[in-house]
């Protein structure tokens, strides 16, 4: 595919700096949700440390544990992913270009956040086949490949700005089929690989053909893995039904929405 770079920024560029309305509540909830913060504090009852004015009363008495420590506790770490449906299904009705607003409104939180994150896209291709001990086709039972694609909008480390312009492209890459179990399997071990104590994937999708079961069954990884999934159906999907932390949406305001600024706030 070919694509032209500058057309790529000048779109990143005016999604990103569109201010959508209402989205001030979704953007302090995530940030609320993954800020990494240091917290400092003060330990009492030491016996020693610097005096605590307020165990006076005590040290008449006799107790030595009058002095207080400053405590310093790390911040969790968070890595965030979000995943993407390129299939062809999501250029019907703009999904796909929906997909692309929400994405980059999404990318500017985390990028003000200071958490690392990255971007994937994917589609491929899914058929059925029915083999006899031969490795013949045959009739009857068959099983379901997948051959998962890739797009790699934004990797790790890599800087949002150097990433504008694939980013910007996400509109254009929606075609083939929806490779949906392999890419979000491989999704979530690519999370649980990171060096976070907090992991958090957004799946953004329109969830054409997605079986639950699946779906379940990979929730059900993920819950043991320690990786929060967030799935953001596009148009009126099943994605409420297939994870437990869902949410539809028409278009970017969606973010703003009271149900999904309450599913936010009960990952937290």
């Amino acid at each position: 595919m070919i694509l032209n770079k500058t057309e790529c920024e000048t779109n990143f560029s005016a999604q990103f700096n569109t201010q959508t309305s209402g989205l001030g509540a979704t953007r302090a909830n995530i940030l609320r949700l993954l800020r990494s913060i240091d917290l400092v504090g003060w330990s009492t009852h030491e016996e020693s440390g610097k005096v605590d004015r307020k165990a006076f009363t005590r040290f008449a008495c006799g107790s030595t544990a009058v002095f207080s420590k400053r405590q310093h506790v790390d911040a969790v770490k968070s890595s965030v992913s979000i995943l993407i449906d390129c299939s062809g299904s999501m250029e019907e009705d703009n999904k796909i270009q929906v997909a692309e607003s929400i994405t980059i409104q999404l990318s500017r939180i985390l990028d003000k956040a200071g958490v690392e994150f990255n971007v994937t896209g994917f589609h491929g291709n899914t058929s059925l086949k029915a083999l006899d001990e031969s490795g013949a086709t045959k009739r009857g039972d068959a099983f379901r490949t997948e051959h998962v694609r890739f797009i790699p909008f934004k990797t790790w480390k890599e800087n949002l700005a150097k990433a504008s312009a694939k980013l910007g492209s996400i509109r254009q890459w929606a075609q083939s089929s929806t490779p949906d179990y392999s890419a979000l399997s491989l999704a979530i071990e690519d999370l649980y690989r990171q060096d976070a104590q907090r992991k958090i994937l957004f799946l953004i999708t329109d969830a054409d053909g997605y079986c639950k079961a699946h779906m379940k069954h990979l929730q059900s990884v993920a819950d043991k893995l320690g990786v929060k999934i967030v799935a953001i159906g596009i148009g009126r999907t099943t994605v409420d039904q297939c994870f437990t932390s869902g949410e539809n949406v028409e278009n970017v305001s969606g973010l703003a929405s009271a149900s999904f600024n309450k599913l936010l706030k009960e990952l937290r």
